[in-house]
C-alpha cells in the first residue's frame, strides 16, 4: 500500500473513532470500552509510523 492510501485509511478510521466517542453515554462506558478505544488508537499510531 502505499503512504498515501495508508494515510486516507487513518484518517477514515480516525473520524469513525471519533463519531463513535462522541456519540457514547458516559454514564455506560466501561473500562473496557476505553481499553478498545486506545487499542484503536495504537493500532493507527503503528500504521502511520510503517
Amino acid at each position: 500500500m502505499s503512504e498515501q492510501h495508508n494515510l486516507e485509511t487513518v484518517r477514515t478510521r480516525l473520524a469513525n473513532l471519533l463519531e463513535q466517542i462522541e456519540s457514547l453515554d458516559p454514564e455506560k462506558l466501561t473500562i473496557e470500552d476505553i481499553d478498545r478505544y486506545i487499542s484503536l488508537l495504537n493500532e493507527m499510531e503503528e500504521k502511520l509510523n510503517k
